[in-house]
């Protein structure tokens, strides 16, 4: 056997997405474990092609404690048809196995979070190499890119569709925030720029238009936020000309968050009693939680109060909360 034809196993792909039709397959990557010595990792991939046009993904799964997002695209790989569509749509329902295997925001194998390690290493970690994969098979090919994420295990967001600011590129921030408005989701938002190894960041960086949903929190599942998610993304679907239906208008309350103000971090450890929940309007002085010494009926609570006016957008989900951690972000509430 001539040396040139042994090759080590490398990542593959059941799927193509320049063929015409309807292709549910996977992503694969070789995953040797104790139990399996030839054992590969799966990522499910549904592709639908019909003909020219925009090419756009959507993505949810990053981490393993975030369900609202898996299920809706589940959903819409089974009710979305190859006459249905202009163009090319890629779903990928559940981006890290390794996470979803453990129910857990960190991959189990290697403790890493999927959303730092974009565009991954195809030598790195395993985490890192999924990220590689998905990011240079899937994500580069795209026109648009929209991530469903929520607050896994320990945060709840009220459901908004978002867009990070970026001053360095207008007319792409611009064109991203035409399609927040046209997701339709109760609230809409201007986040603070992308954190570096994030999906969104690595996205910005090759010039991809980007939304980020982020839909409910504490490692359940809501069935208003799945509605939200399966008609906001039908709505860019056909404000890009992939989805030949009609739009559903929907209002939204348009929300910032530029500051790291906006955050309200607790300064002691204690059993946390929200006072405002996700979605609730605060006004400055507002209690927006309390923390009670639990080893002592006579210490007297901390009260956190709101500094501004606003829109409680996420909040702590654990009845009990460290110091340093976030209870709340309280984001200002704009005109468009």
């Amino acid at each position: 056997m001539k040396a040139s034809t042994l090759q080590p196993r490398q990542p593959g792909s059941t799927i193509d997405i320049s063929v015409e039709g309807k292709q549910h397959g996977y992503l694969t990557l070789p995953c040797p474990s104790t139990r399996s010595a030839f054992g590969s990792m799966q990522i499910p991939v549904c592709v639908i092609r019909n003909g020219d046009g925009p090419v756009v993904a959507l993505l949810a799964g990053a981490r393993g404690d975030e369900y609202d997002g898996q299920i809706s695209l589940h959903n819409l790989a089974s009710s979305i048809q190859v006459e249905d569509i202009s163009g090319c749509l890629i779903i990928v329902p559940m981006m890290n196995p390794l996470a979803t295997g453990c129910h857990a925001r960190l991959s189990a194998v290697d403790s890493k979070d999927l959303d730092e390690c974009f565009p991954g290493s195809e030598s790195g970690s395993p985490t890192e190499q999924i990220a590689a994969h998905l990011f240079n098979t899937l994500v580069k090919p795209a026109d648009l890119i929209i991530e469903i994420q929520s607050g896994g295990s320990s945060t709840l967001f009220t459901s908004l569709a978002a867009v990070h600011i970026d001053t360095l590129n207008e007319p792409l921030q611009e064109r991203a925030e035409h399609h927040m408005i046209a997701f339709g989701a109760p609230y809409s938002a201007r986040l603070l720029p992308c954190q570096s190894g994030s999906l969104a960041a690595s996205v910005q960086h090759v010039q991809k238009e980007f939304l980020a949903v982020r839909l409910g929190g504490g490692g359940g599942v809501n069935t208003q936020n799945m509605e939200i998610a399966r008609t906001g993304c039908r709505n860019v679907l056909v404000q890009m000309g992939v989805l030949r239906q009609e739009l559903t208008l929907r209002s939204t309350r348009m929300l910032e968050v530029t500051s790291e103000k906006n955050h309200v971090i607790a300064p002691c450890s204690g059993l946390l009693e929200i006072c405002k929940d996700a979605g609730d309007d605060v006004y400055m002085g507002s209690p927006i939680a309390r923390i009670i010494q639990p080893g002592s009926t006579g210490a007297n609570a901390v009260t956190l109060k709101a500094d501004r006016n606003g829109i409680i957008m996420a909040r702590h989900h654990s009845g009990f909360i460290d110091q340093g951690d976030c209870v709340a972000i309280v984001a200002d509430e704009v005109q468009r």
